[in-house]
């Protein structure tokens, strides 16, 4: 496969991604408005898409070493800064639930993040059984590989989504549910 034709895929993939980008540039323009681990965590997205479009441009003009490089060089940054607001996030809960102490009041709860791990296993798991069922129908053709893989990672979404109670909208507890037909 060509260059530009690569290039021509980073560059889809590169516009494809404003639904992570954009909101992240809105979060760093907000400045002090938003908690400093979102701040950093914004910061995170934007290295790693800047990393895909300089890695895009790379390849279109330069070739695939430079791109790989700049790619290469993109994750461990964007990591190292995920992994700082991932931090900067857990001090910023112990001193809210320190403030709610102070208050005499309960904590907020932790959040969702039996969902999040439990919908993170069913993904990992529906993508390896992807690619084992991609490499088992590699016989048959690419078409038949693609759609085996296709299905069994949408299997592996709707299974881990449903699982983590994400496909159903739950009250919170002590709350009714908003029987309204215009909420969601």
């Amino acid at each position: 496969m060509s260059h530009g034709v690569l290039a021509l895929g980073g560059a889809a993939l590169c516009l494809s991604g404003s639904v992570w980008y954009v909101p992240a540039w809105a979060d760093l323009r907000a400045g002090p408005d938003r908690p400093a681990s979102r701040r950093l965590a914004a910061a995170a997205v934007l290295v790693l898409w800047a990393g895909a479009l300089l890695a895009t441009a790379l390849l279109a003009w330069s070739g695939p070493r430079p791109a790989l490089a700049s790619a290469a060089l993109a994750g461990p940054v964007a990591a190292g800064t995920a992994l700082a607001a991932r931090a900067r996030a857990g001090r910023e809960r112990r001193e809210a639930a320190a403030g709610w102490r102070l208050l005499g009041a309960p904590a907020p709860g932790p959040g969702p993040r039996r969902a999040r791990r439990v919908l993170l296993a069913w993904l990992v798991a529906g993508l390896g059984a992807a690619v084992a069922a991609g490499a088992a129908a590699r016989g048959a053709g690419a078409w038949q590989a693609a759609s085996a893989a296709g299905a069994v990672t949408v299997a592996a979404l709707l299974t881990g989504g449903a699982r983590a109670g994400l496909l159903v909208r739950r009250a919170a507890p002590g709350q009714a549910r908003d029987q309204s037909p215009y909420r969601w």
